[in-house]
């Protein structure tokens, strides 16, 4: 039987996932991190691409328009703001993502964001290999027995709430797509974000961006919450008013933020925020731990396997179903 031309958008999938592909009979081909969109196009048309697998990069409407023989793109992740998904709608194309596969991982990274604002142990690193000791002077605080504000409770959310458990915290979540009976145990829902904000000590995003909620944590945003207050993102940078959060955090209106994602990526070594020592800052790498680039590679391949081959469509992971008019 043929093999399904798929390129990879950014770098190599583990190799457990290489190796699947293989055996999915999935010909994989590579594309260089954050491709502009002609080089994008170039690659996928050399090879005919059936599939595009997204690591690193974007793929707008024209992109998607100009490779006739597209059929699926797959995202390596969770997150497709990236993808221009009404577009591929309209040219029969669908788009997937890797729900749930790498949500342990970026828990556990939201949690190691938290931690090290906590503790300024970012900050402290840099100081020790400067020549500096802080003892005397430093201190941090203290997690455990403060209340979390979750925006979004999606399976990242969920883990991140689970990891928090010896912390006894008190967590509020505000999710208007969370039904009743999805709550968690223990934890309280809350009718608005301003609430959220007021009554929480720390503040983690786990919702996509979409155009309604792009920068809803601005200058107005940052002023509701407490002045001891941490944000964590490791969701979508677009969330936040990066100008909004460098003043809060220059002027203690909070105490402090870790983020992973960026209203641009890359980012660039002259951006203001660098110079703050109450932000902790990487390279949005909450996903990339061995064990989760193998469970997300294996879960891309096996969904453009299954699609190219049988039609077949996990719902869970179909992002532009209601823009196809599909189930």
């Amino acid at each position: 039987m043929p093999q399904h031309a798929t390129l990879i958008i950014g770098g190599e999938i583990a190799p457990n996932a290489a190796a699947y592909a293989v055996e999915r009979r999935i010909a994989l081909a590579l594309c260089k991190p954050y491709p502009s969109e002609d080089e994008l196009v170039e690659a996928a048309n050399a090879i005919a691409a059936e599939a595009l697998l997204l690591r690193m990069g974007s793929i707008s409407r024209s992109a998607i328009e100009r490779i006739p023989t597209l059929k699926v793109i797959a995202k390596h992740g969770v997150g497709y703001d990236s993808i221009d998904t009404v577009a591929a709608a309209e040219n029969g194309v669908i788009v997937v993502v890797a729900g749930g596969a790498n949500s342990l991982s970026v828990a556990e990274h939201a949690l190691a964001l938290l931690l090290s604002v906590a503790r300024s142990t970012a900050w402290l690193d840099r100081r020790v290999r400067e020549g500096h000791w802080d003892k005397s002077r430093h201190a941090g605080i203290e997690i455990s027995g403060r209340s979390i504000g979750l925006i979004g409770l999606g399976a990242i959310g969920r883990e991140f709430l689970r990891l928090l458990a010896p912390f006894d915290m008190t967590a509020r979540i505000y999710d208007p797509y969370l039904l009743p009976d999805q709550v968690p145990e223990g934890a309280q829902r809350v009718a608005s974000i301003p609430e959220l904000l007021r009554q929480s000590d720390i503040v983690s995003l786990h919702c996509p961006l979409t155009d309604e909620n792009r920068q809803f944590l601005d200058a107005d945003a940052f002023a509701m919450m407490k002045r001891e207050a941490i944000l964590i993102n490791t969701a979508r940078g677009g969330l936040v008013d990066q100008s909004a959060l460098l003043e809060a955090l220059k002027t203690g209106a909070i105490f402090g933020a870790g983020l992973d994602t960026f209203a641009q990526e890359p980012t660039t070594a002259t951006d203001p925020l660098w110079e703050l020592p109450n932000l902790v800052v990487t390279p949005h790498v909450g996903a990339n731990t061995q064990e989760a680039r193998t469970r997300v590679g294996m879960s891309c391949i096996a969904q453009i396997a299954d699609f190219l081959e049988e039609g077949i469509i996990a719902p869970r992971n179909h992002v532009n179903a209601v823009a196809m008019n599909m189930p």
